[in-house]
């Protein structure tokens, strides 16, 4: 009769699909920018480089190379800009998309955080469906916006208080006496607006699980198996909120936030994972022992655990990325300007990329005409608003930068066209060959006469202090919409849609711009002048030798696995990688306890 039950039993679970269903594993996964991810997909490889995590590169990918698809896991994920103000909820199978996402919160991005290998590794342990609900938004305090509701309200610490006791009128940093009501009550409106996003969101996805994961049986229920905290960055570098690098605080609204996430879940001992911050390696020591101190707390003991993220830090590339800003600001940069404004001719980088056509730019002859806003619309007052745009011509000047356009009119003389006095960076340029005008636009064009176009490549060298507009031969090459305080000639290489314009023979090159204001004074100043210039394959193979000493082949194969800056990890899905492993791994061995 014994066997006879057994085999009964047997046979009718073979027959039901629910026979060892289990609850819904779920899974929240929260914090601010890293917990979004800003690791790129086009750092992968780079993980694949190091036999340690070779093996993890081809689990996040399908045989053909691409992200892989997660069959049995889930993702919902809630984020938008800083304030919050443009949520959205990204829906889907986990595969590579579901990091940061800019403007588009819904949608695949090119990124990845913790959450692809998390997922990848609890499917793999688990083998049953998973739900990942996420919930990261950039910039965001545990002090501030994710404050707990236990925590109570934000109150400074005593030595700030006093701090601003003794500067009634204020300071830097420091509200006026009259302005500190306002200002706690707007500490008081952002205290907990994203804590409470976070478990609205969590709670409106779990009363109906199955528009998310399909998988769900609602017969079996769902279970809150862990929740993975990472965050910190917004705290680490507040000094209000923690003077004297003093992170007790944040040890205390940490362990509130656990306490009160279980209980708006009701789920008492819910596995929790705290990410602790590794960005800068093992230095912020302080503060990473701060984040990991409620795991010593008795109430925390067995259910929260503390997955330190400094071990996964890249050294290669923390070696790197300074050289990588070295050798931007070198091929950024077509020439440099001596103290005085002139023309450093002694830089060795520029001896490789060589001027186009006759004459040489310095015996160039230009025409331009200077212009105002005359449209009530195209005019702005303000210093801030005081942007490159552009405006209505006069009919007769619509077709100025075609090359039969007939400039005779117009000024003529040589560049840089400037006015005012451009000084910045130690160099202080107001030696100008041919003097704008006091109108705010102009318009320049010039002609140059191309023999040979035996190059490898082109750039545009620049000198403009504000935004502008290349043409070339009656087509519009390259355009920048923003401004920079760097007197020098700026590189800009061109590719090959914008070369098929350059012919031997007679060229015209025309350019518009506008000046700037300055914040200090009522002055204009500016400064305008450009030509292009080409690199022989073999220079190049010689600037690229000499960029050598600068950013060496394993420099460069290091920052292959980089894309963003180092308070993002740099950026590399190696990193994030290992971190969502490790946080998956933490997680499931609370779960056996």
């Amino acid at each position: 009769m014994k066997t006879k039950l057994i085999l009964t039993a047997a046979l009718l679970c073979f027959v039901s699909p629910n026979c060892f269903a289990q609850p819904l594993k779920v899974f929240i996964l929260a914090g601010q920018s890293n917990m979004e991810g800003h690791a790129e997909i086009r750092t992968f490889d780079y993980i694949g480089k190091d036999p340690a995590t070779a093996p993890l590169l081809k689990e996040m990918r399908n045989p053909d190379g691409m992200p892989r698809v997660c069959d049995k896991v889930w993702m919902s994920y809630l984020t938008g800009p800083y304030d919050g103000s443009a949520n959205g909820e990204g829906l889907g199978k986990l595969t590579a998309g579901f990091g940061e996402r800019g403007d588009n919160p819904t949608r695949l991005s090119n990124k990845i955080g913790p959450e692809f290998t998390f997922g990848i590794t609890m499917e793999k342990a688990l083998k049953e469906p998973i739900l990942i609900i996420k919930t990261a938004w950039g910039g965001r305090s545990l002090n501030t916006e994710f404050r707990p509701p236990s925590a109570g309200p934000y109150v400074l610490p005593r030595q700030i208080q006093e701090d601003w006791d003794k500067h009634p009128q204020g300071a830097h940093g420091i509200p006026k006496l009259e302005d500190r009501k306002k200002w706690q009550e707007d500490k008081d409106a952002a205290s907990g607006v994203f804590y409470r996003m976070m478990v609205e969101h969590v709670k409106m996805v779990l009363a109906d699980p199955a528009r998310v994961c399909p998988a769900y049986d609602p017969r079996e229920g769902y279970e809150i198996a862990g929740f993975v905290w990472l965050q910190g960055f917004n705290d680490l570098v507040d000094g209000q909120t923690y003077p004297n690098g003093d992170y007790d605080e944040y040890s205390c609204l940490l362990a509130h936030f656990i306490r009160d996430v279980r209980k708006d879940l009701s789920t008492p001992k819910m596995p929790f994972v705290i990410g602790v911050l590794g960005v800068d390696g093992e230095r912020n020591v302080n503060f990473r022992k701060a984040m990991a101190a409620p795991v010593a707390m008795p109430e925390f003991q067995g259910n929260v655990v503390a997955v330190d993220t400094a071990p996964f830090w890249d050294r290669d590339i923390e070696a790197a990325e300074p050289r990588q800003g070295e050798y931007n600001e070198i091929v950024g940069t077509a020439h440099t300007l001596k103290a005085d404004g002139t023309l450093d001719t002694e830089r060795k980088w520029d001896r490789f990329w060589k001027p186009i056509g006759k004459p040489q730019p310095q015996e160039r002859n230009w025409r331009f005409v200077t212009v105002d806003a005359t449209e009530t619309k195209e005019k702005l007052e303000e210093f801030t608003d005081r942007r490159f745009r552009d405006i209505t011509l006069p009919a007769e000047m619509e077709n100025w930068y075609l090359p039969d356009f007939d400039d005779s009119q117009w000024t003529a003389g040589k560049a840089p066209i400037g006015k005012g006095v451009w000084n910045h960076s130690g160099i202080t340029l107001d030696k100008f060959s041919s003097m704008w005008g006091k109108e705010e636009f102009l318009l320049m064009r010039s002609t140059f006469e191309v023999e040979s176009l035996d190059y490898d490549a082109y750039r545009i060298a620049i000198l403009a202090r504000q935004g502008f507009h290349v043409y070339l031969n009656g087509h519009m090459i390259h355009t920048y919409i923003w401004w920079k305080d760097e007197p020098q000639y700026r590189s800009i290489v061109l590719d090959q849609e914008q070369t098929q314009y350059l012919k031997k023979g007679k060229n015209v090159l025309a350019v518009y711009t506008n000046d700037q204001y300055s914040p200090d004074s009522p002055e204009h100043y500016a400064a305008l002048d450009v030509w292009i210039e080409g690199i022989t394959r073999e220079d190049r193979e010689k600037l690229d030798l000499a960029l050598e000493e600068v950013l060496s082949p394993k420099d460069r194969e290091a920052l292959k696995g980089a894309s963003n800056g180092g308070y993002h990890y740099f950026g590399s899905a190696k990193i994030f990688a290992q971190m969502g492993k490790a946080f998956a791994e933490a997680n499931l061995e609370l779960i056996k306890k």
